[in-house]
């Protein structure tokens, strides 16, 4: 079953950069779960398996917002029970304020999703065998135009996301 959630896609530039900082994790001993490459992305709201596709998109079609740039911030962790290291960004006030209205536009619909808090990141390796956050960021910027309603499903043993 596939499970459904709205994101922010990144160009190829954008995504070597965060392959950089996972190469950097890498280099320090750090060994876990990797995002792949073709997965990188930041997730605003998180829907799960039970979704009315229809609604989700009448809903993401109603969020309105003037294109920006968004730039890589630091390293930080979520110290849940298996542990992410991810990238922040800098500035993320306006990121923070599309998901606000993402998730408004979603529950005008009364489409469920996760009420985790919005924390603007990028997870880039999930269980790491240790914690490392001190590596120096790369400049790398993005400019966000568009949300894009995704789906991630196993296909032979692998987690592949897709735009639908």
């Amino acid at each position: 079953m596939a499970c459904i959630f709205i994101a922010i896609r990144f160009d190829e530039v954008f995504k070597k950069a965060l392959v950089g900082l996972q190469n950097a994790l890498r280099a320090k001993g750090v060994s876990g779960n990797y995002c792949p490459y073709g997965n990188l992305h930041m997730t605003l709201a998180f829907i799960g398996e039970k979704y009315d596709l229809p609604k989700i998109r009448k809903a993401v079609g109603e969020v309105e917002f003037e294109p920006f740039v968004m730039s890589l911030g630091r390293l930080g962790t979520f110290s849940t029970r298996s542990g992410v290291v991810w990238c922040g960004v800098r500035k993320d006030g306006q990121v923070a304020a599309l998901a606000s209205q993402l998730r408004q536009r979603l529950s005008a619909y009364g489409i469920p999703f996760s009420a985790m808090p919005f924390l603007p990141h990028v997870s880039l390796v999930q269980h790491p065998s240790r914690i490392v956050t001190e590596i120096d960021v790369p400049e790398a910027s993005i400019k966000v135009e568009r949300i894009s309603v995704m789906k991630s499903e196993r296909i032979n043993g692998e987690l592949v996301y897709s735009e639908i």
